[in-house]
């Protein structure tokens, strides 16, 4: 299996070892067996955040299957969702049903677990404002579960332990409005159509923002790289704080030499070092 095949950047060598798990018992009974025989191992739910290094990647992959997809209802606004399910598609069904909460999300390219893993968030809002607690399998293969008030959330960071996959995320959203909430979700999106490169293959925002006065794709502009190409990879011409892979001849070294050169230019300009929120899996240069 090529990594370009399992991530949203559309780059990326050969998997050396990939299993696909259903459940959460079958995850931790993997995970388990894998840590008992000290083999490295990565997890990947719909690849949104990784950038595969194109020699690929010597080490076991595990890939949440449709089983950590579904969305099951446990009171009114009260909702368990799969680690493995879209954060945008949910954010669209929720509201289109009338339940209020995740319209911020709406354009979001990541998987719930990933999402919740890494306190996403958009318009003001974060997805720990929306949750009630996490369920997940650490890195040895304990299942846990944690409520929101155990983790200490705080901007791009949930505070989970490092190694921990996470199974699942109950949200509690508020009944409201359909077609008002629905207008909500939408014009969200259509924001983030008309400002970010959707329909590209990308990773999303590749720096965290190093401020919300100083954000980095303001930065990367300022620097003058909006547009800036190597190879087949480009700062995007709609919002400098996506590399995107317009015709899908990037390689992944493309990109690493092109967020190197922001990370170079910008320090140049203002001082400030970003710091990828994207992680780079084998040697990607």
């Amino acid at each position: 299996m090529l990594g370009s095949s399992l991530t949203t950047f559309s780059v990326g060598g050969p998997v050396a070892a990939l299993v696909s798990v259903e459940s959460s018992e079958e995850l931790s009974a993997v995970l388990g067996l894998l840590h008992g025989e000290r083999q490295p191992v990565r997890i990947i739910g719909n690849g949104s955040n990784i950038l595969v290094a194109d020699s690929g990647l010597d080490e076991w992959v595990v890939s949440l299957g449709a089983g950590f997809r579904s969305v099951t209802a446990e009171a009114p606004g009260v909702l368990r969702v799969g680690g493995a399910a879209s954060l945008m598609k949910l954010a669209r069904k929720v509201s289109d049903e009338g339940l209020s909460g995740l319209e911020f999300a709406a354009g979001i390219p990541a998987s719930v677990g990933g999402a919740a893993f890494m306190n996403a968030g958009a318009h003001g809002s974060e997805v720990c404002e929306r949750l009630e607690r996490v369920e997940g399998v650490t890195r040895d293969g304990v299942l846990r579960v944690w409520a929101k008030a155990e983790l200490p959330w705080r901007y791009r960071h949930s505070g989970l332990p490092a190694g921990v996959v996470v199974t699942s995320v109950t949200f509690r959203l508020q009944e409201g409005d359909r077609a008002a909430i629905s207008a909500r979700c939408s014009e969200h999106l259509a924001e983030r159509r008309a400002r970010q490169p959707l329909s590209m293959p990308s990773a999303g925002s590749v720096f965290k923002n190093p401020s919300p006065e100083k954000p980095a794709g303001m930065l990367i502009e300022a620097a003058g790289l909006k547009g800036y190409r190597i190879g087949g990879a480009m700062v995007s011409g709609l919002h400098a704080n996506w590399i995107v892979n317009p015709e899908r001849k990037a390689t992944a070294s493309d990109i690493v030499l092109l967020m190197q050169e922001c990370q170079r230019r910008v320090s140049e300009s203002c001082g400030i070092l970003l710091e990828p929120e994207v992680r780079l899996w084998g040697n990607a240069l």
